[in-house]
């Protein structure tokens, strides 16, 4: 019986000690085979001794199998892997590399990261979904889209090179300025501002986009004698306008009234040099002698003088004569328009001169016009039966300046003031004037006024200095008056009308 125990004692010691230490020695699968016998019933028959032997069977049990329970054996692989990009197998590589650091790519719409060091690295599945469109893209940049050469096979880099250029904001460009503006205030403020005899409001006021030329103002005030001047105005500047107007004289002084008409209508009304509107008209005068000027395209000027009495009404009917012609040759670029008083006269042939025949003597317009070009604008003076030559230079448009050629200034002093002056034959104003931006060189001053013969000066201007110039105008020479009749004539007349009466009183 004792050796029964025995037995049994060995086998359990087997079965709990020996027998998972082989297990672990053994392939998985046998393992998994022998498992049920581990659980046979022979181990909980005996009941005679139950205390003795769980006892020494528990307690060996624990100190002895974790010493012999091998773990896993460690893998070669990482733990943590950046799975690729695209579902599949094996890895490969698409190394993005941009020119700006901090670029967004982006693998067929998905966000990969951004460049650091000029590159990015990504990974892919050879055998997922290819890429077909990568976008790296940054603020202030254009975005680059592109695609690989080719997916890469397991373990190869592909390389994408994305040049991202900045983006620039073009130049605002703006289209060249070719008007002007007169800003008129008078001193008191308040007064009527007119332009070439046209109402445009009270002082101060701005008249802007005036095409380049000379315009003749006036200012009216209620109280005050009317001022009036001749302003030139340049493109893209303001022209000013500061009349100081003078108290009228204090009654009794009263004025008078001339009523101007022209055949034809339309003519301009200067008295005393001062713009007073187109005919017909009616001028307000103070008592005394007054000259009064109409101009005309086409027709010579008709001048005469009238004597304004206090309380009174005179008329002036001008008949305004056919003017004599002269001939203008407009130098500029060809196949330039060319236009004077506002009507086109034709385009500037291959020669670069147009002739324009049959010019009514007097001041015109020219304007001449060019596509890429500023538009040339000026008034000249067209004298009868001469040949007056225009050299209207066009200058191109565009964002850099045109050179400013050397320049210089003329300073006109004439005796009495108030003389018309024209350089080169383009009207400039009035004397006393200083002309500015007069191009280095020779040029031609022409000075005219009513009742005084025309004066022409030759003036050389040096660049950065002003040339002064001084005329006294002479009076223009009356006209002869008839010779009176001699005494013996009138006698004769006397005679023969007593004996005329008397030959009819007898026939009577």
């Amino acid at each position: 019986m004792r050796s029964l125990y025995s037995s049994l004692i060995i086998l359990i010691l087997c079965v709990f000690i020996v027998g998972p230490a082989c297990a672990a020695d053994d392939d998985p699968e046998t393992t998994a085979t022998t498992e049920p016998p581990v659980t046979f019933s022979p181990v909980t028959a005996p009941t005679t001794e139950p205390t003795a032997v769980p006892t020494t069977e528990l307690t060996s049990v624990p100190t002895t199998v974790p010493t012999t329970e091998p773990t896993q054996p460690p893998t070669t692989e990482p733990t943590v892997t950046v799975p690729p990009t695209q579902a599949g197998g094996g890895k490969g590589y698409i190394d993005v590399y941009s020119n700006v650091d901090g670029a967004s790519v982006y693998f067929n719409g998905n966000y990969e990261g951004v460049t650091s060091g000029g590159v990015l690295s990504v990974g892919v599945s050879p055998t997922g979904s290819p890429v077909t469109n990568i976008k790296v893209s940054k603020s202030g940049y254009t975005t680059w889209n592109g695609a690989p050469s080719h997916m890469p096979s397991d373990g190869e880099y592909v390389a994408v090179n994305a040049n991202l250029q900045p983006i620039t904001t073009p130049p605002t460009t703006t289209p060249p300025v070719t008007t002007g503006t007169i800003y008129a205030q008078s001193s008191p403020s308040g007064a009527a501002i007119y332009m070439n005899g046209n109402y445009y409001g009270y002082s101060p006021v701005t008249i802007p986009n005036l095409a380049p030329g000379s315009y003749s103002m006036k200012a009216s005030l209620n109280g005050y004698t009317p001022d009036t001047r001749v302003v030139t105005v340049t493109a893209g500047q303001t022209s000013t306008y500061y009349p100081t107007l003078q108290p009228s004289p204090p009654p009794p002084r009263s004025t008078g009234t001339v009523s101007v008409t022209s055949n034809p209508t339309g003519a301009l009304v200067y008295a005393d040099n001062n713009y007073q509107g187109k005919a017909p008209v009616t001028v307000t005068l103070y008592p005394g002698s007054h000259t009064f000027r109409l101009t005309l395209t086409g027709y010579s000027d008709y001048v005469t003088t009238v004597y304004v009495n206090a309380g009174s009404s005179q008329n002036i009917n001008a008949v305004m004569p056919p003017g004599s012609f002269g001939t203008v040759k407009v130098l500029s670029l060809p196949g330039a328009m060319v236009s004077m008083d506002s009507a086109e006269q034709g385009r500037v042939p291959s020669s670069g001169t147009l002739t324009l025949n049959n010019v009514g003597g007097g001041n015109h317009l020219f304007k001449v016009t060019a596509s890429g070009y500023n538009d040339w604008m000026n008034t000249v003076y067209i004298q009868p039966n001469v040949v007056t030559s225009i050299n209207a230079a066009l200058t191109p448009v565009g964002p850099s300046p045109t050179p400013v050629p050397a320049t210089g200034s003329i300073q006109i002093t004439t005796t009495p003031d108030g003389a018309e002056i024209y350089i080169d034959n383009l009207f400039k104003g009035y004397s006393p004037a200083t002309l500015t931006g007069i191009a280095a060189g020779q040029h031609t001053v022409l000075l005219k006024y009513t009742g005084y013969i025309d004066s022409t000066q030759s003036v050389i201007v040096g660049s950065g200095q002003t040339t002064p110039l001084t005329v006294t105008m002479q009076p223009a020479p009356a006209p002869t008056p008839a010779s009176p009749l001699s005494h013996a004539i009138i006698l004769g007349g006397i005679a023969g009308a007593v004996a005329l009466g008397a030959a009819l009183r007898r026939r009577t």
